[in-house]
């Protein structure tokens, strides 16, 4: 069955608005893309999104739908053919390795990828969940984790998306409490552990960890992660490991400020990749 598309275009301050309309009205999915009179997105305060000046937003309806409640939205309709959305993130993904990790998504065909000797195999299919390894801030999370020995470390995944993070440290011999607000996350995280052999705990809020662990990784964003720095910080084990990515380079200093000055923690320089960072914060950065 084909989806029904509408495409309006707007300058960036109603982005919100329409999609918001748009989604009351029944879309499945929603994009906001530069319009054609759109500026370059140059780098944003640390606390807004970065948006063209005009953009173009699409949604996506089944054909059946009642938009009625759209009436008076200047857009432009049309058709486009059926395809399963959630499947799509597969287009172009290979294998990807990060150290001695080896990321391998699902396919229907199977992977015929041979992991090289001493390498850890991760099977994936993130559904509609973030996190495949392709985006920076989640690859450097990886090879910081291929990098250290996790063996019968308490590891705490803040913002799980797919569970990459959190199956990777129990693969490394560690174990994981996944934490994500998204009841699909959660669900790729479950399926994604029992793809891979492992137990993990998986809660919907922070609140709901009340114990310390030796390693807590946060792949949010920068504004997110300093409201978060307090209840992080508690759940951090004495002698622990802070990690923190999702952070644009130029925001490191913002988010360094937002933890609390312990004299017997400090942060190491930065990991920075493609305008991204990662934040290693532990006792003894020369260990």
């Amino acid at each position: 069955m084909p989806w029904l598309r509408l495409r309006v275009a707007v300058p960036e301050e109603r982005a919100d608005e329409i999609d918001g309309r748009l989604r009351g009205a029944g879309a499945v999915a929603v994009s906001i893309l530069p319009g054609e009179t759109a500026g370059d997105v140059l780098e944003p305060p640390p606390d807004r999104a970065p948006l063209w000046s005009s953009v173009r937003v699409e949604g996506l309806f089944p054909v059946t739908a009642d938009l009625s409640s759209l009436t008076g939205l200047e857009c432009q309709v049309d058709f486009v053919p059926h395809r399963d959305w959630s499947e799509t993130w597969r287009e172009g993904i290979g294998p990807l390795r990060f150290g001695r990790l080896l990321v391998l998504p699902t396919l229907p065909e199977g992977n015929a990828t041979v992991a090289k000797s001493g390498e850890v195999v991760l099977r994936l299919d993130p559904g509609l969940a973030f996190g495949t390894g392709t985006h920076v801030s989640t690859a450097l999370c990886l090879e910081w984790l291929a990098e250290r020995s996790i063996r019968g470390r308490r590891v705490l995944d803040v913002g799980s998306g797919s569970g990459i993070l959190a199956i990777a440290a129990c693969l490394l011999g560690g174990r994981a409490v996944a934490v994500d607000h998204d009841a699909q996350a959660r669900r790729a995280t479950l399926a994604n552990a029992r793809r891979n052999g492992v137990d993990i705990e998986v809660v919907d809020d922070l609140e709901a960890v009340h114990d310390r662990h030796d390693v807590v990784l946060a792949n949010l964003v920068a504004d997110t992660i300093r409201t978060l720095a307090g209840p992080l910080t508690e759940r951090l084990a004495p002698g622990g490991d802070l990690v923190l990515s999702g952070i644009l380079a130029s925001q490191t200093r913002w988010v360094m400020a937002a933890f609390s000055d312990d004299p017997h923690c400090r942060f190491e320089p930065p990991v920075v990749r493609d305008g991204w960072a990662l934040l290693h914060r532990c006792p003894n950065p020369n260990r």
